[in-house]
């Protein structure tokens, strides 16, 4: 042992826990669906720079077709920009195919979240395309 060189622990195939988690972050993958542009790009670019791949989608529906079961490790949804229904059905179907998969929302400030949402969101929806329906029946 006295002239012997003493091996780093990476020589020896021994990652330390910094090197275990940089690539750990690498392979973490989000799928970002809605917010404007501005909100979506700033999300999208400090996530990036924290080592996260992000695909992002406008609109729920541009979301569906990305997602797959198995592939992201966050759906992050900003439910301020989409309907109600799409994202109770979206999150629905989420459940359905990939009982695992983590979701997280963002939201208005804590003033407006209400108990009864998104109940009241739903019928606001379904009297919007009622009403659409109506002009659209007498154009």
């Amino acid at each position: 042992m006295c002239g012997e060189k003493i091996s780093s622990p990476e020589r020896l195939g021994v990652k330390s826990a910094a090197a275990r988690s940089h690539e750990l972050r690498w392979t973490l993958k989000v799928l970002l669906i809605g917010g404007s542009e501005f909100r979506q790009g700033l999300r999208a670019s400090i996530l990036r720079a924290h080592g996260l791949q992000v695909d992002v989608a406008q609109r729920v529906v541009d979301g569906r077709s990305l997602w797959q079961p198995n592939t992201y490790d966050w759906v992050l949804l900003d439910v301020r920009s989409q309907l109600p229904g799409e994202v109770i059905d979206f999150c629905e179907q989420l459940r359905h195919a990939a009982p695992g998969q983590r979701i997280a929302f963002f939201v208005e400030p804590p003033t407006c979240v209400s108990l009864r949402w998104p109940g009241e969101a739903i019928t606001e929806d379904k009297r919007q395309a009622q009403r659409a329906a109506e002009l659209e029946a007498a154009a």
